[in-house]
């Protein structure tokens, strides 16, 4: 499949959390790129995976409605990939049993076969941590923004503008 023009971020489910929670932590950093997503016309897509986390916390309905999220179904192709990644991963994943773990090669396997340029997420400790050891490896080219700080030169192959240092 040739490489779209626009470009695309996969929403994880603490991302959407913290985006919608303002008593979260990195809530307002979340809101930013939210907008900067929409200002720059990125497609936001949500794993039906992530769907379904979230709506064990809180209605999912209304995020929806907003019409703001492309729904990503998991599919057979999909679980493939997830098992070669975890395969792949195993050793970080046998120190980590987070039950959320498996969700999340689910997740980074369907960033690999949607060609999606970035991945939004709150989780430093493992999601983050896996798809940079995958993106290292080759594996994967999703690249990760985290929630813990607002920083655009991601967008940009890591060069930051006067005008982004303005801004901090």
């Amino acid at each position: 499949m040739p490489k779209k023009s626009k470009q695309a971020v996969f929403i994880d489910t603490s991302f959407l959390i913290t985006i919608f929670d303002s008593s979260r932590k990195n809530h307002e950093n979340a809101k930013r790129y939210y907008q900067f997503f929409i200002d720059n016309s990125i497609d936001m897509y949500l794993s039906t995976i992530v769907i379904s986390e979230y709506q064990q916390k809180g209605d999912i309905q209304d995020i929806l409605k907003t019409n703001c999220f492309i729904p990503c179904n998991f599919n057979v192709g999909d679980g493939i990939v997830a098992g070669d990644f975890a395969s792949f991963l195993s050793g970080d994943r046998e120190k980590n049993t987070r039950e959320a773990t498996k969700d999340d090669m689910k997740i980074l396997a369907q960033c690999a076969n949607n060609e999606i340029d970035f991945i939004a997420t709150e989780d430093k400790s493992t999601l983050a941590k896996y798809c940079r050891k995958l993106v290292d490896n080759g594996k994967l080219n999703t690249q990760v923004i985290t929630a813990d700080k607002f920083d655009l030169s991601i967008f940009r192959s890591g060069q930051t503008s006067l005008l982004d240092l303005l801004e901090q």
